[in-house]
């Protein structure tokens, strides 16, 4: 992966950590929030439960607990503002630090003797002491925006629990996210009606006017969606009743002048807001609210009338900064509204739409809001929908299979459990699409044609295809380092392959498992089928099942009825090389 060009020297370096600056937050703080939202790709609430700079910190700015990979990364984040280069100095001592982590009594004794308040209840609350008597590793993780010498290089040569990310190191991991930017041209509307002009603070003006609409739809990037690319959602087309409702009231010319009585209205956020008695001006513009009303209107603006008004809302203010998009979440916390549209400007969602487009342009889209690009459906690309992909994470990262149906949870309280994880890059979301893909293909084959159709088996399926690839040294390499099996030759259709062949045989021993699990009446003699619709959401049955069918999975492994994955994946690679001899 090539480095990206990012300012990491100071202070250039503060433009990045924007989104992140508050009063009580020093630039250090900033900088270790900046990197767990762009490396570690943590939800906000996360990355600051993670954080714990400042007095008494004992050495330690954050804790991160990687339940995945049963580790815990112990950070100290080192903002220089002068020197550009890093020794074996900091280094040492960090990693000297790292040894009040490495047992249950040392743990508990800084988190008694420490008058850090963050770091004791980060201790507490992430069972830190409990976690490492159970054996997760230690991992030291130095972060800074220095450059790493000879002596930094020959240090972390014998220290493998440390990782140094430093400016190179940071640059070349770096996902640059290609959203859409604001629009820069300027437009001018004329105020012919009374407005509210209010400073909420310094810098931070808003201006409330009825405008023409006719003068609004002539807004640019409205016909093509860029104009709301900071939006929750795209237009959703005139198939949904409030989009048809809009069109009604739009041709229904006798209620023009009542449209600022009962419409909500738009809001638009821009970078560059000026306003006099008589005319505004804005540019770097996009609006966060009201996209089906404005594209309505666009779509009809044969119809429009100089007596439609829309009270429209400009806030001078960054599009992309954190309180943006807090106000775009709550104008939009309305009704026709999911969680899903509202988590479509998570950082965490946009940066993955962009992986994968990088990586994966002429296979994959990945679609992070309704409405978005309609085109996509059309150009012989998989789309895969974030919707989708979180109920295969969900099953398979997770192992809530349990869970997928409730789709109202996936981008609220679970979001944070599916998607806020360093290792959900795009190549994982990849990877589980193409077992989804392999494994759901299978289900063809079950004589329970019911069970094979029901919506939520082709999700437990995925659920036990990780508890098979969990067996086997290989497969827990892949759930681990997915990207390692997809950067090989012809890695992913490999993938598919080996997959498709773990799952008929547990499609085999989930049939024979349904099948037996029916339960007969003795007095009629008739057999009560597998409730399989109440079963598969209740965690104790799908755990049981679960269980039962790896274990039946494991005998034909060791009995050689059925190859494990790391067999499977050798057997690929020797017919690459055999075809490539022919």
């Amino acid at each position: 992966m090539s480095a990206v060009s990012i300012p990491l020297s100071y202070p250039s370096i503060k433009t990045l950590l924007a989104g992140h600056v508050l009063r009580q937050r020093t630039e250090s703080r900033q900088f270790l929030a900046w990197f767990l939202e762009s490396y570690y790709r943590l939800e906000e609430t996360e990355l600051e439960d993670c954080i714990c700079d400042g007095v008494d910190d004992k050495g330690i700015d954050g804790v991160y607990v990687n339940d995945q990979l049963a580790q815990i990364d112990v950070f100290q984040s080192r903002l220089m503002t002068k020197r550009k280069v890093l020794g074996d100095t900091e280094l040492r001592e960090f990693h000297g630090s790292l040894n009040q982590m490495r047992s249950p009594k040392s743990v508990q004794l800084v988190g008694s003797s420490t008058k850090n308040a963050e770091l004791s209840r980060l201790i507490r609350e992430k069972e830190i002491e409990k976690k490492v008597a159970e054996g997760y590793k230690i991992q030291g993780v130095f972060l800074t925006n220095a450059t790493r010498n000879r002596d930094a290089v020959g240090y972390l040569k014998t220290a493998s629990d440390l990782a140094l990310w430093d400016a190179p190191e940071l640059k070349a991991a770096y996902v640059e996210v290609d959203k859409t930017g604001p629009i820069t041209n300027p437009i001018v509307f004329k105020l012919s009606k009374p407005f509210i002009r209010y400073a909420i603070e310094p810098g931070m003006d808003m201006v409330i006017a009825p405008l023409p609409a006719s003068e609004l739809v002539k807004m640019e990037g409205i016909s093509n969606g860029e104009l709301f690319s900071w939006n929750v959602r795209q237009y959703l087309t005139k198939k949904t009743k409030v989009n048809r409702d809009i069109e009604r009231s739009i041709q229904a010319k006798a209620e023009h002048k009542y449209f600022p009585a009962f419409h909500n209205g738009l809001t638009i956020l821009c970078n560059s807001l000026s306003c006099t008695k008589t005319h505004l001006t804005a540019s770097g513009y996009a609006v966060v609210n009201g996209c089906q009303s404005l594209t309505g209107l666009y779509e009809n603006r044969s119809a429009l009338t100089p007596e439609l008004y829309i009270l429209t809302k400009f806030i001078h203010i960054q599009p992309d900064s954190t309180l943006a998009r807090k106000i775009t979440d709550h104008t939009n916390n309305q009704n026709g509204t999911t969680y899903r549209d509202l988590q479509s400007n998570n950082p965490i969602q946009t940066r993955l739409q962009s992986e994968i487009h990088k990586h994966y342009a002429n296979d994959f889209t990945y679609r992070i809001k309704r409405g978005e690009h309609p085109e996509w459906d059309k150009q012989g690309k998989t789309v895969i929908e974030n919707e989708l992909a979180a109920r295969i994470l969900l099953a398979y990262d997770v192992k809530e299979p349990w869970s997928c149906h409730q789709t109202y949870r996936l981008f609220d309280d679970l979001h944070s459990k599916i998607f806020g994880r360093p290792e959900v890059n795009g190549d994982r979301i990849v990877s589980v699409y193409e077992i989804y893909e392999s494994s759901r293909e299978k289900l063809s084959a079950m004589k329970n044609e019911l069970f094979a159709h029901y919506g939520l088996t082709k999700f437990l399926l995925v659920y036990l295809v990780r508890l098979a690839l969990e067996s086997d040294h290989t497969g827990n390499e892949l759930i681990q380092r997915p990207s390692d099996f997809l950067s090989q030759p012809d890695g992913r259709n490999r993938l598919r392959s080996c997959i498709g062949k773990i799952s008929q045989m547990l499609v085999r021993l989930l049939d024979a498992e349904v099948e037996r699990r029916a339960i007969k009446d003795d007095t009629t003699g008739i057999s009560i089928p597998f409730d399989f619709k109440s079963n598969l959401k209740g965690q104790k049955a799908v755990i049981d099942l679960g269980t039962s069918v790896i274990a039946h999975y494991g005998i034909a492994i060791d009995s050689e009825l059925a190859p494990a994955f790391s067999e499977l994946w050798k057997r690929t690679a020797r017919g690459k090389r055999k075809k490539r001899r022919k």
